[in-house]
């Protein structure tokens, strides 16, 4: 038998695949986890079996300017014509790395972080600070510590 080719019948499959999964992600516990490199993170892998979980290294950006200015001139006019030098040659790439580099500060500005670690649910919905073990911060906000 040969099968025929049905674009709206695909199409219907595609957008119920989508619209299905984004559903089993509508009640997923969403944690975004704060951190420095004074700081660790525990348990995080035992927390992404239960959540969304996003950890943000809000140390990046220092090492991404540590590494975008190693090597660079003393004299600050060569330095500045060395810097953009690397920045073309690298392009899309250091962008990349930018972005990303500064993602965790600007989503903890965001949500007034005061101290690390801090362990953010759903998109600010609450904040646990102090709590380096993702996994118990995660049972905090369920209230099951201690019972």
């Amino acid at each position: 038998m040969n099968t025929v080719w049905r674009p709206q019948m695909h199409k219907l499959t595609f957008i119920l695949l989508l619209l299905s999964s984004n559903l089993s992600y509508a009640n997923q516990l969403i944690v975004e986890a704060f951190y420095d490199k004074n700081t660790r993170l525990i348990n995080v892998h035992l927390a992404e079996r239960v959540s969304l979980l996003t950890t943000y290294d809000l140390s990046a950006p220092d090492r991404f300017n540590e590494k975008l200015s190693k090597g660079l001139s003393s004299d600050p006019l060569i330095a500045q014509k060395q810097a953009k030098e690397r920045i073309l040659a690298q392009g899309n790439e250091i962008q990349s790395q930018l972005i990303s580099a500064y993602e965790g500060s600007l989503k903890a500005m965001q949500y007034e972080i005061t101290k690390l670690p801090a362990v953010v649910f759903n998109n600010g919905q609450q904040v646990i600070y102090g709590e380096s073990d993702v996994n118990k911060a995660i049972k905090i906000y369920y209230g099951k510590v201690g019972k």
